[in-house]
């Protein structure tokens, strides 16, 4: 028989009573009976198990278990044909079930069968692929070899080519190379030449503008005396001017430099000459002065009679339009030394070596920290102050940062320094007193006793002074005839910026900052315990007051600086010259004013109005702000 077989039996009636018998004797079997697991028990296994051991005695019962045990015996042999029968029918299913196993493996056999054939077939198509992908890699790879042959034969082609190539360009490159070191040495010679020209330019225009302000110091009734120096200071003009042309045209040489740098050196000489010819007429004048009023003298006693308001004006009343000639003389000397000293620093200022720029800008920091901080925040604050720029100037070692600035250093660096530091006073005033006009009165207190201790310090403040607002001379300068309106305001004091002039109102606040500090050095009291004479005192402020008096108002300028010094400086000269200053303080309102009122109607004019009619109302000026007190430090 085989799986395909179809066996039918009918086995309805049979399966009630099957699970009927097998619940009976589930107690008894241990094994499995049914399905592919079943075990093989022989029918004589399964029957000894079931029948009764007549060895084994079973205990004696009672009256009621003997009639149950005698029913219940009665009732197994009843149903023991049924069981019979039904181990028959199970015998049949067993014989079955061994025939379904016995296909179900044949069946297994032959699919493994089939499925190693086609693993066999598979092993096969594996083996022909790996063949056929090895030839092919095989002819790739020979592929790849050619190529890669190919390839190195043409890089190597190339590279011939490109070695060739290179070598021309090597070559060029190095002609090239040779051009450019050519040009650079060029260059390098243009630019030494350019700077050396820049340097003799700057110093012939310096000269060249102290040599002007000198001429128009000078009175008209003189200018025949120095007809001589005007003519060669133009020849020298004339040639700079031709040279200069020259070089714009491209002839930058040496001999050029050289000649722009001789004629410099030639002003120089000259502008010594005429200031020495000017003090000499100026002393032989004088003689001749002192006698002829000796001869014209009479021997009569001259009553003393005292200043009114027509003396006070006869005294305001111009002696020259642009400079009196005590203001001249002393202009004179003072810019005198500020060219002196720039002349002697030049080789420490110009000087492009590394070590030495280092130098300046330390001592540049070592100045500007220290005058920055400047303040009457306290006593000891503006007494460090002091003592650090005291020490800078006199060659001490002085902390800066992580630096030590010593102007010993340098032949030249005691001088540089009181140069920096003078003109960083100046630029201090035209910034932070021009916004905040208490500051004036701690810088002046510093300034001061820096000038008692360094006299040359002072002077050269002065000459910064005068170059930045020449009308605290007071100098009014006039244009002479070609100069530039550029070049002229420069020399009023304006600061032009790519060719552009500042604000008027910016200006006007800068020279107001600048007459602030030097009306606040005007009053400041020297430090407690100095002996040594104040440096620029009071009597200046009314020397100055009565010279600018003199000269015609000029718009704006004049009520500004004006207005400053009377806020800062009038009560101290009111104590100190009493009813003399207020008839002067009169002469100004009653004779100045009306003149000036024809040429300036601006604010500064309204405010220094309104201060006159405030001080004719009360007799007093009011204290400055900020002004510090006697013996503050």
């Amino acid at each position: 028989m085989n799986s395909k077989s179809s066996i039918n039996f009918d086995f309805k009636p049979l399966k009630q009573s099957i699970l009927a018998n097998a619940a009976k004797i589930s107690p008894l079997i241990r094994e499995t009976t049914i399905g592919p697991n079943a075990g093989e028990r022989s029918l004589a296994s399964e029957l000894a198990d079931l029948t009764i051991d007549e060895r084994k005695k079973p205990p004696e019962k009672t009256v009621w278990e003997e009639t149950e045990y005698s029913e219940g015996m009665g009732n197994a042999h009843l149903n023991l044909k049924e069981y019979f029968d039904d181990i028959s029918n199970i015998r049949k299913l067993q014989s079955l079930e061994k025939l379904r196993k016995e296909a179900i493996q044949k069946e297994i056999m032959s699919r493994m069968n089939r499925q190693r054939m086609k693993q066999t077939d598979l092993e096969a198509i594996y083996s022909e692929s790996q063949r056929n992908l090895q030839r092919k890699l095989t002819a790739q790879f020979e592929e790849a070899e050619r190529r890669v042959k190919q390839t190195l034969e043409e890089q190597e082609r190339l590279s011939r080519i490109q070695d060739e190539q290179m070598r021309e360009v090597m070559l060029a490159n190095s002609k090239r190379i040779d051009n450019q070191q050519k040009k650079l040495e060029q260059w390098r010679a243009m630019k030494s030449c350019m700077e050396a020209l820049e340097k003799g330019q700057e110093k012939f225009k310096k000269g060249y503008q102290t040599f002007v302000l000198t001429l128009m110091s000078i009175d008209k009734n003189l200018f025949l005396n120095y007809v001589s120096i005007n003519e060669r200071a133009n020849m020298l003009i004339t040639s700079y001017d031709h040279t200069i042309k020259s070089i714009a045209e491209g002839n930058i040489t040496e001999s050029a430099v050289k000649v722009i740098e001789g004629l410099a050196e030639d002003l120089h000489k000259l502008q010594q000459e005429f200031v020495t010819k000017i003090a000499q007429d100026a002393a032989a004048a004088e003689e001749a002065k002192q006698k002829l009023n000796q001869e014209a003298a009479k021997p009569a006693k001259e009553e003393k009679a005292s200043v009114d308001q027509t003396d006070t004006l006869q005294k305001v009343q111009g002696l020259n339009q642009f400079i009196s000639p005590q203001s001249q003389k002393h202009y004179t000397k003072v810019m005198n030394q500020l060219v002196e000293y720039s002349s002697a620093i030049e080789p420490l200022s110009r000087d492009d070596n590394d070590s030495l720029k280092k130098f300046r800008i330390n001592c540049q920091k070592a100045i500007n920290i220290p005058v920055n901080a400047i303040s009457d925040v306290s006593a000891d604050h503006l007494r460090d102050k002091y003592d650090k720029l005291a020490a800078l100037l006199s060659g001490t070692p002085v902390s800066c940062g992580s630096e030590q600035v010593n102007t010993s250093a340098h032949p030249l660096g005691q001088k540089f320094c009181t140069v920096l530091l003078s003109k960083k006073f100046v630029s201090q005033a035209g910034t932070e007193v021009a916004s905040n006009p208490k500051a004036a009165f701690a810088l002046a207190a510093v300034i001061v006793a820096l000038w008692q201790k360094f006299p040359d310090f002072g002077i050269l403040f002065l000459a910064h002074t005068y170059r930045d607002c020449p009308y605290l001379v007071p100098y009014f300068i006039p244009q002479f005839e070609g100069q530039s309106t550029e070049d002229y305001m420069k020399l009023l004091g304006y600061k032009v910026t790519n060719g552009q002039l500042e604000p008027q109102n910016i200006y006007l606040s800068r020279m107001a900052g600048i007459a602030r500090l030097y009306a606040a050095i005007l009053v400041t009291k020297p430090r407690m315990g100095e002996t040594a004479p104040h440096p620029h005192d009071l009597n200046n402020g009314w020397i100055w007051l009565c010279n600018i008096l003199n000269l015609e108002p000029l718009p704006e300028i004049c009520a500004t600086m004006i207005l400053e010094v009377l806020q800062i400086a009038g009560e101290e000269m009111r104590c100190s010259y009493g009813k003399q200053f207020l008839k002067l303080i009169f002469a100004i309102q009653n004779q100045y004013f009306p003149k000036l009122e024809l040429v300036d109607e601006g604010g500064p004019k309204s405010r220094l109005q309104v201060l006159l009619e405030t001080v004719m109302k009360e007799g007093k000026f009011n204290r400055p702000d900020g002004a510090l007190q006697a013996n503050f430090w």
